[in-house]
């Protein structure tokens, strides 16, 4: 059970940073908007009011402010649409932490509910999950889809998977310092009735002395890592009848972790 808890906690912190990092930009973007420009302009429209015709026609000043206004009014609409793309990465990264403690919960029950979910689709949610760390590092992202089946899957159980690995992939690039960081999401199959997910970054890469240790619970070898997202990604994955596999070349040669999943429900014992 305090297994169970502190995994929990440790994806509700990978998302809480994500909110954080949307609420840190939405402040900023707030703070310097530019829409007390367009105060400013109708004050001095104002001003000269008694005769605007003349003051839009004639002055100097005024000659500028209908440009200024069309100038002001593109920007206030991009403005407008980034935040708004924030305001719905805020929404769905709160709406995950729910998912999140709503898995926890079904702990306590015989297990979670599967939906039939196209494999690529799943990727791109777990994506958007991450999608405020990855543009703020600069990082790549290259889409290798092939055509799968939808797989019959625990959704939150899954999505608590890869969220976990990109975030992970995320922090290895950035600890690479190179200026090419490069994530690779490749959906495909592995024989008949196995599809497979692979996360590939190519970042600091794993050490060969660390590969066998890699999912162990309390394993990490970032300073303020815990040890516990790797280690419940694992269990997350057997639970599914997956697998979850890591290869890498060594330090500073990236590292590829691959989600197997059957395509048939695994069994759940009574």
């Amino acid at each position: 059970m305090a297994e169970v808890a502190t995994s929990v906690l440790h994806n509700v912190g990978n998302v809480l940073n994500s909110v954080t990092i949307s609420t840190s930009i939405l402040s900023e973007r707030l703070h310097d908007s530019k829409i007390v420009r367009l105060s400013d302009a109708a004050a001095l429209m104002q001003e000269n009011g008694q005769d605007l015709a003349a003051f839009l026609t004639n002055d100097p000043k005024g000659k500028l402010v209908p440009g200024y206004l069309i100038n002001l009014s593109e920007h206030l609409l991009a403005e407008h649409m980034a935040l708004l793309h924030e305001f719905e990465s805020l929404a769905r990264n709160v709406e995950h932490i729910k998912e999140i403690v709503a898995m926890q919960q079904s702990y306590a029950k015989v297990c979670g509910v599967r939906e039939v979910l196209p494999a690529a689709d799943l990727v791109e949610d777990a994506l958007r999950m991450n999608a405020g760390a990855l543009e703020r590092h600069e990082v790549e992202i290259i889409r290798e889809y092939t055509e799968v089946p939808p797989l019959p899957l625990d959704k939150h159980k899954s999505l608590q998977v890869l969220v976990n690995l990109i975030s992970n992939a995320k922090y290895a690039l950035d600890g690479s310092q190179r200026p090419d960081k490069r994530l690779t999401l490749r959906v495909g199959r592995n024989g008949p009735d196995r599809v497979q997910i692979a996360v590939i970054d190519n970042g600091i890469g794993i050490a060969p002395e660390n590969m066998t240790r890699i999912f162990a619970l309390g394993f990490t070898t970032r300073k303020d890592g815990h040890g516990f997202g790797l280690h419940s990604a694992a269990l997350a994955a057997q639970e599914m009848g997956g697998t979850l596999g890591v290869q890498s070349d060594g330090l500073g040669r990236g590292a590829a972790f691959t989600l197997e999943l059957p395509r048939q429900p695994a069994e759940v014992d009574s």
